[in-house]
């Protein structure tokens, strides 16, 4: 089973010497957290993508990857298809997650996985609930319980803001599938940016079944990109245990 890990991104709101993939998190860089959970998941082959400050960052995951480089940054679903040419001829599920996730566990991937093989769905994803979710991207399920779209906090009605189901960042596709669906995302916003989130909403007007995993620890779905989150995932660091 193949998966890309997305460690291109500068993460400036965190004002941190290191790229942001490389901040430590419990003694180790955050990207090579991520890259072993994956791999402990029996995720066994792995794309990063690189690009600010590459090779820092290529020396935090050290090895046990194949590194593919985003030369500008376009955005998530952009560093996405940079991997295409490495997944090359790979038919099957495939897991996407962001590098800033320094909590996710073996035992969420695996359920992810299994949900994703079980349902048979184009896409499945990691998800949080917080009573407090701010400005983090909210999930939006139909009657019969899938995914019908993320909508981002600014850009949420009064009720989708109620959401307290939140996107982690972490996904399982079916390849080729996604870079088929990659090719159709525009960036008409006002980043200028194509987002790979953009791809649930193609897939869902395709007819095509998104289904979500909730993660059991919701702290383990932190994603660090202030000051105060990256407190808040030391502290937590040293008593995260991964499920099973």
């Amino acid at each position: 089973m193949w998966g890309i890990v997305l460690a291109a991104g500068k993460g400036e709101r965190l004002k941190s010497d290191a790229p942001k993939p490389a901040v430590v998190v419990g003694g180790q860089p955050m990207v090579a957290r991520v890259v072993a959970a994956l791999h402990g998941a029996g995720v066994r082959q792995i794309a990063a993508v690189v690009g600010h400050r590459a090779e820092d960052v290529r020396a935090a995951i050290a090895d046990g990857v194949v590194f593919v480089t985003q030369e500008e940054a376009r955005g998530t679903g952009h560093a996405t298809r940079q991997a295409e040419a490495a997944l090359k001829g790979y038919q099957g599920p495939l897991v996407v997650a962001y590098s800033d996730l320094p909590l996710l566990g073996t035992g969420d991937i695996r359920a992810l996985v299994r949900r994703h093989l079980d349902s048979k769905a184009a896409c499945t994803l990691l998800t949080a609930v917080f009573e407090r979710p701010g400005t983090l991207g909210r999930i939006v399920r139909g009657g019969d319980g899938g995914v019908v779209g993320i909508v981002e906090a600014r850009d949420a009605t009064e009720e989708q803001l109620r959401i307290k189901e939140i996107n982690v960042g972490v996904y399982c596709f079916q390849a080729p599938l996604l870079f088929e669906v990659l090719r159709q995302v525009r960036d008409n916003n006002a980043q200028r940016q194509y987002y790979l989130t953009d791809a649930i909403g193609i897939l869902v007007e395709r007819g095509e079944r998104v289904e979500a995993v909730t993660m059991e620890r919701a702290a383990a779905g932190i994603g660090v990109d202030t000051q105060e989150d990256l407190a808040r995932a030391q502290a937590l660091s040293g008593s995260n245990e991964e499920a099973g």
